[in-house]
This record gives C-alpha cells, structure tokens and sequence, in this order.
C-alpha cells in the first residue's frame, strides 16, 4: 500500500539529436534517410518524419559527432542541420515549415505566372494551325522559350535539381519521376521544334506538370502547417523577452538569457516563461494551453507555476526553476516531437512499399513506351505521352504522408488537451484498448487522503503474548509519522500532516525499509514500528490480539464505506488503526460509464482493502474488483488478462505500478505537468480530469480510422491511376493535377483529427464553465 509516488517508467536515457532534413519528397526519402543514419558508427536508432520534417537520432557509445550525421545524410542526396537542444521554437516544425510554404507560395505564382502564357499560346496555336498550315511554329518557338524560363525558375529548378541528385545518389524518389516526366516532355518538345512536326504539345504538358505540382505542394505546405499548429502554438507561447529583476533594478532580456536562479517579473496578460516558485505578489494563472485545465488557478508566494501559463489577474516575481527546453512546455514539446518522429506498424509497411515505389514506377514507364510502340501499334507521340502520365500520375507522396500527417494531428491535439502521447506506436495500442486496469488511490481517487480518525488499541495481556505497552492515540499517531516520514505515499504524508497539525514532533527513523503497496517498517525511539496494511502484519506474523468488543469498534464495522485503515504495530503487537477518506475524482463515474459506453472493461486494481475498494467501485459503477493487491499482482493481472486474449491499458500513478504499467499495452499515468513531461508512462495525463481516459480512446481510434483511409487510398489511387496512365485514359497534364489531389487527400483527411479534438476541447470547457468541477 505504501509507497513513493514517483513516475512509474523513465524514458529511454540515451541522448539524441535532431536534425532537420531538406529534400525529402516521399517515404522512399524517408527510408533511405533511416538507414543512412543508422549506418553510422555510434547510432542506436534513427526515426525519420516526412510531415515534420526532422529527424531524431538516438546516440550509442561512443556517440557520433554531428558533423558525422549530417554528412551521412548529405551522402545519400538530401541535406541537414543539427538543432539546439536549447531552442524550444526548434521543437515543433512550425518555423521551418513557415519559411517553406514562403518559398513554396513564390514558386507556385512563378509557376502560375509562365504556364497561363503557355497554355494560352497553345490555344493560339491550335487556332493558326486551323487556318495556316505553317501557323503553328512560331507559337511552338514561343513556348519553347517561355518552357525554358519556367525549368531554370524556383518553380521548376528545384524538382530537376532534386531529380539530378537522385539519379547521381542513386536514390529514386518523387522528383526524380517529375524529372523524367518533365525532361521526356521539354526534350520531345524540342526535337519537335526542330525537325517541324506540327500538332506538339510537349511544351504544353511540361508547363502542366510543373503548375500542377506547384499548387499541390503549396496546398500540401499549407496543410502541413495546419496539423502541426497545436503543438508548435504551445513553444509559441513563450515570449522573446521577459524583465529579470536585479540588484540594480529590472532590465528587458531575451528569454533565452535566463538562468536558473534568475527572478523575473511576470505581469498581467504575460506569459509565464519558465517553470519556477513565486516569491512575490499573487494572481490568476491560466495553465490551459499546457495542461488542457480551463479555469484559471490562484497563485501566491511559495507556489509553483509552469512555463506556457498566462497571468490572468495580479502581478507575480517569479524564481526560475527550469528554463528553455528543461521548463515543463520544452520537456513536453519535445516529448510530442519524439512521438511524432516515431511509426506505427502500418506506417512501417508503407514506407517499406515506398522504399521500391519508384523503381517499379520507372520500369512500368518504360513497359509502357515499349508496349505501345511495338505491341499497340501506337507513335512515338502516344507511346511518349502514355509513360509521362505513369511517371507523373504514380504517388509515393501519398504513402509517405498517410500516417505521419494523421499522428502530427492527433499527439499535437491531445498534447492541447493535457494528453501527452509517448510514441506514435502507443496511439496505434490505444485505439485497441477494449480492458481497462484503473488503480485506486491518486487515479480514481484524488491522492490527498485525510485522517479522520486514530484509535488506540486498549486491550490487555493476550494469553499467547507478552503484555502489551499502553499507547494513547497521540502516541500511535506520533510513533506513526515517525515511520512515515520517508515515504511519498499519498497515505504516509497524510499522517505526517495529522501529526503536525496535532503538534506532534516526528523523531528520526532508522532501518527504513518500504515495502511497495504493503507499507514501511522502521525502528523509531528503539522500537520497531510497521505501519502499513493487515497483510503487511499479517506477512510479519504480527496479531492484532483484538478483544470482541473492539473487533466490533475498530475493525471493518467502524470504518465508514470508501475509507482506508493503516495499522500500526509496535514491537510485534498491533497498537492502533489510523482511518483515512480519499475523496473520489470529480467525473469518475461519469468516465467510468463513458468507458464502457466504448466497449472497454473497467477494473479497480488496488492494494488497499476489500471493503474499502468495493464501497468506491459500487460508487463508480465498477462491478470488476480486485484489493489487497500488490506490485506483482498487478502485474499478474495484466499477463492473466493478455493471456485471455485482452488488449490491457493500465492507469496508474505510483512507482508500485511501475511493472504493470511496462507489460501493459499501453501504461497510463496521471501526474503533475512536472513529472509527465519527464517521463513516466506511454502516455501520459498531465491533470486529473478523468474525462481525458474516455477522449484519449476515441481521438485515438479516429486516428487509426483516418490512418486506414488514408492508406487505402494512397494503394487504391496508384494501383487504379497508373495501368489508367499506361492505356492511355489519362493525358500528362491531368495525371499531374490527379498526382496533386492524390498527396493533398491525404492530409486534408487527417486535418480532420484536429477539427474533432477542436470541437471535443469546447464542449469540455463549456462544461466546466457551467459549474462542473475542475480537478
């Protein structure tokens, strides 16, 4: 029973780096990056995001230098940099991701700008050939010249350089079909233009291709933006400058020039830029946007606030604890930007299918200009047409951006909302949830237990033992907190508070010894004490020599439904009981029937006693109990119910559940921001709005929805658009603008995600406004 209340599971210690990558155009780009980095002598793991942009790279011993990294990804055609660990902005993508869609907007009126002239000269062109048979070659010349331009300018250089590079690294990905597309058009074009041939139209399907592609990559930046805007409007939060306040008086810094130790100045409407402990001056701090709690919280000297809170009302001097990405919004930032570096099992398909995508496009090309030549009876011009529209039309894009465009959406709205999602494999375990193990005391309950009552035992000598030391209750309650005094369980500091308030002085405790969801055992004042629950006495062979009458007074019948009994024994004779209330969370049963409402089993797991775990699940609406458990049985518990077939989420808060919360499929942990931001479980609940159990499961099972049709449709659209191309039914100008469509779908689908989690947030905070309780 007790125990420290400690994260249950630390992340990974293995340091990282984070790289932006430059050029990736599809999840071939994404896998050939991978494995250059892993390639690399020193690397542990590498984890690659064509929606973000960035990759994060886990370091082994001895860790490789940056330089190393960057030049590995150099070598396979792409570009990098290494990112500052302590720049916070550099933790979303949102910065690089703005620059782009600037150059991609330039592009895209570039490409606008020469392909109308183009377009329309073409039509000219068909008009003079209507009535002059030599009308046509100066329009042809015109749009010769006008192709040239559009291939050297920002709105067709890029893709051909990107297609250069590809061939040279021998690394094929969407530019190089671009490339091939648009060079096999502009070259014919010219050959045409040369030998005078009339009826071409190469010219006019290069400058379709390159518009086509433009719009949809500006769109696609654009929607790019769009899903990583909640987690990159968290780091926006944190102001440039902040006043620091010094001996000689109160000066304007920037933010990244605090230290810890530094006092800030934090006043009305301002964002609060480190975590820190006030020290001067009281107020109002909205936390909301980091931990998804609506109401605003008071604040005064001695209390702690978090970076990311916004002073509604008063004036606060801030002590700074944490700054930059150590402060609980970096920790978090970085958290989600990690999760969403990470795959899920269908998107690791996807990109092993993109990985040898575009191979297996060129080779069809190439089937197709044989085919139709020689098999079709068809012209160089049909045969030429037909393999650019299947170079063009063919969309690993669309692989690519199924998966990590639905998980950028999905952990960056849950992180709004105060879910922190570990690893994008753990929202993929959620969705599959159908039993959930939900610990007492910290998550059904709110973990601040009062003591309502401290009984000494009074009886006399038992036959069987030695007699018994008188104890009064100040003496049980006293020798108690003594014992107590070490351990962070919800229960040990609640009677160390009662012993305070009672004026009781703790004496030092020696031979400490806590024993995780049991209790503790100390020696105090030369006595041995344990404090813990009966199992605990009962596992020490400890009696509690009870007489009838006090059976009936101080056991089970004299503890009120939904309070706890710790036992306190001295020198192997049971002196008292200590009666604890743990008032139940504000939504627990609303949650509890909102879970099964879902189709997921709800169970109580607990470590406190049989009675006191069925009045609380009666409560809830929890028929499943299992108290009096510990560590291992939790963790018994979870092996017996996967055995049977189950896909188990453990919900848990203590170091005691540490074991059930690993072999769970997915281990659940409420907490302060603090701690969940350091890491503790695979997803993680930085407030004890219980609500967000039911909300994570469905924001988790639409995200899988969306990730399935996502994928679908990137496999239904190339196995249906490319045999289209390849006979013919599609020209190249439409395969581009079909190609475009293709890789925008994806991503508008998953925007999707983030109008839900919009739409789930306010109604959650019109209910809280409406008088629910906020935890």
């Amino acid at each position: 029973m007790q125990a420290d209340a400690s994260p249950a599971r630390a992340m990974p210690s293995n340091e990282s780096i984070r790289l932006r990558i430059h050029g990736m155009t599809c999840g071939g780009c994404v896998a050939r990056v991978e494995r250059a980095l892993r390639s690399v002598a020193g690397v542990a793991d590498a984890r690659v995001n064509l929606a973000t942009e960035q990759a994060v790279v886990v370091l082994g011993d001895p860790a490789p230098s940056r330089k190393a990294l960057v030049d590995a990804v150099r070598h396979v055609g792409y570009d990098a940099e290494a990112l500052r660990p302590d720049d916070v902005s550099a933790l979303t993508p949102g910065r690089a991701q703005t620059g782009a869609l600037r150059e991609q907007r330039q592009a895209l009126f570039q490409a606008i700008g020469l392909s109308l002239p183009i377009m329309a000269v073409h039509w000219l062109g068909g008009l003079l050939q209507s009535h002059d048979a030599g009308g046509h070659v100066w329009p042809h010349a015109i749009q010769g010249l006008l192709s040239t331009v559009l291939l050297i300018s920002p709105a067709g250089a890029p893709i051909l350089v990107g297609g250069l590079r590809a061939i040279l690294h021998r690394t094929p990905n969407m530019d190089l079909l671009i490339t091939l597309g648009v060079s096999a058009a502009f070259v014919a074009g010219v050959a045409r233009l040369v030998t005078g041939q009339p009826d071409a139209e190469d010219f006019h399907a290069a400058a379709m291709i390159l518009a086509f592609i433009n719009v949809g990559r500006y769109l696609e930046a654009r929607a790019k933006r769009d899903a990583g805007a909640a987690i990159a409007g968290l780091a926006r939060r944190v102001p440039k400058t902040v006043q620091r306040m010094t001996p000689a008086g109160v000066e304007e810094v920037a933010v990244e020039r605090l230290r810890r130790g530094d006092r800030i100045r934090v006043a009305q409407d301002t964002t609060i830029p480190v975590d820190g402990t006030v020290t001067e001056g009281e107020g109002a701090v909205d936390e909301s946007a980091v931990t998804g709690e609506s109401l605003p919280r008071h604040r005064e000297k001695g209390d702690r606030v978090i970076a990311g809170g916004v002073v509604r009302e008063g004036l606060l001097t801030v002590e700074a604890m944490q700054v930059g990405t150590e402060s609980t919004l970096g920790r978090i930032a970085r958290a989600v930007e990690e999760a969403q570096a990470g795959k899920t099992r269908m998107q690791r398909i996807a990109d092993r299918v993109a990985g040898v995508f575009v191979p297996i496009v060129i080779a069809l090309a190439l089937a197709t200009l044989v085919g139709t030549l020689f098999f079709a009876g068809g012209g160089w011009s049909a045969a030429l047409n037909r393999s650019i529209a299947v170079l063009v039309i063919a969309c690993p894009c669309a692989l690519g951006l199924a998966t990590p465009t639905a998980v950028l959406v999905a952990t960056g709205s849950a992180a709004q909302q105060g879910i922190l999602v570990r690893d994008a494999a753990a929202l993929e375990a959620a969705a599959a949830v159908n039993v959930m193990l939900l610990d007492k005391t910290g998550t059904l309950t709110t973990g601040s237990p009062t003591v309502t009552n401290v009984l000494a035992v009074t009886q006399g000598r038992a036959n069987d033992h030695p007699p018994l030391a008188t104890f009064g209750s100040r003496e049980v309650l006293r020798l108690a907190a003594s014992a107590e005094q070490h351990s962070q369980h919800p229960f040990a500091r609640a009677i160390v508070a009662k012993a305070r308030e009672w004026g009781l002085s703790s004496v030092p405790a020696t031979e400490f010894t806590s024993r995780p969801g049991l209790g503790v055992f100390a020696r105090v004042d030369g006595r041995t004490v344990w404090a813990g629950s009966k199992r605990l006495l009962d596992e020490a062979e400890i009696h509690s020599n009870l007489s009838a009458a006090e059976i009936k007074r101080l056991g089970e019948g004299a503890v009120s439904p939904g309070s706890s009994v710790v036992w306190i024994a001295v020198d192997g004779q049971c002196v008292g009981l200590i009666r604890l209330t743990d008032q139940l969370r504000p939504n627990a049963a609303e949650t509890v029937s909102e879970l099964s409402r879902l189709g997921i089993e709800t169970v109580m797991i607990t470590g406190d006693q049989t009675q006191t775990a069925a009045a609380i699940a009666t409560k809830l609406g929890i028929s499943d109990v299992r108290a009096e458990v510990g560590p291992q049985d939790k963790l018994a518990e979870v092996v017996r119910r996967q055995a049977a077939g189950k896909r188990v989420a453990f919900v848990g808060d203590g170091i005691n559940d540490a074991p059930a919360l690993a072999a769970a499929e997915v281990g659940i942990a409420f907490g302060s921001p603090a701690d969940v931001a350091a890491g503790a479980a695979d997803i993680a609940i930085v407030h004890h709005d219980m609500r967000r159990l039911p909300a994570l499961v469905t924001l988790a099972r639409r995200s899988l929805r969306i990730i399935r049709q996502n994928l679908f449709w990137a496999f239904s659209y190339n196995f249906a658009a490319i045999p289209l191309a390849a006979f013919g039914q599609i020209p190249p100008g439409l395969a581009a603008a079909a190609m475009m469509f293709s890789s925008l779908s994806v991503v508008l689908n998953s925007l999707r995600l983030r109008i839900f989690s919009q739409l789930h947030d306010t109604e959650g905070r019109q209910e809280t406004r409406s008088g629910l309780p906020v935890a």
